[in-house]
Formats: C-alpha cells, sequence, structure tokens
C-alpha cells in the first residue's frame, strides 16, 4: 500500500509542475502537436509511394508474374526473349501470356 501512496503524490507532483506553469505547458501541448502531425505526415507519405510503386503490379491483374532474376522492381524491367514467353504460352492452363511495356513520361 505504500507504493501506490508514493505513485500517486508522485504523478500528483508531476500534473502540478506540468499545468501551473502555462507557457511551459502551452509549448509542450504545441510541441507534442507537431510532432504527432509529423509522425502522420510521414506515414501517409510512405503509404502513398507504396501505393504509386505498387500500382503496375496490382492493376494488371496478372496472377503470375515471370521476370528475370536480375530484376529488383517493376520501374527497372529486363525483357524477356521471346522464346521465354513462347514457353509461358505453351504451359497448360496459361489463357494469354504478354510482355510488360513501360513507357516513360516526358517531362516536357
Amino acid at each position: 500500500m505504500q507504493s501506490t501512496r508514493d505513485v500517486n503524490g508522485i504523478l500528483r507532483i508531476a500534473y502540478k509542475l506540468l499545468v501551473n506553469d502555462r507557457g511551459k505547458f502551452v509549448a509542450l501541448l504545441m510541441g507534442l502537436t507537431f510532432s504527432v502531425f509529423l509522425m502522420i505526415q510521414m506515414t501517409s507519405m510512405f503509404a502513398g509511394m507504396m501505393k504509386k510503386a505498387s500500382a503496375t503490379v496490382t492493376n494488371t491483374g496478372a496472377k503470375v508474374w515471370i521476370m528475370d532474376p536480375a530484376v529488383t522492381n517493376v520501374a527497372a524491367a529486363i525483357p524477356l526473349p521471346d522464346y521465354v514467353l513462347d514457353a509461358v504460352r505453351s504451359i497448360e492452363g496459361v489463357k494469354y501470356a504478354v510482355p510488360l511495356y513501360r513507357a516513360a513520361r516526358s517531362s516536357g
């Protein structure tokens, strides 16, 4: 019981130290508000970049992707030879297989 009373006393002192000095309290609230805003902003920017980066894969609707083993992302795709495309088309159960072409947009 002694430790619970001590904790309550410490919390009461901490609350008084925070609230009694209005300037420090306002600065603390502004700092916390700004830091929460920055965390939410960075999280939403990351989510937007991930959505944009995965848009090619998501929007094509393909169930299986066949790519060169050296490919690290869809934006830097290495074209496969035609015989690989023919081999994929000849697999039983494959409805269709087409190469993926990404066009670069000019900024001019």
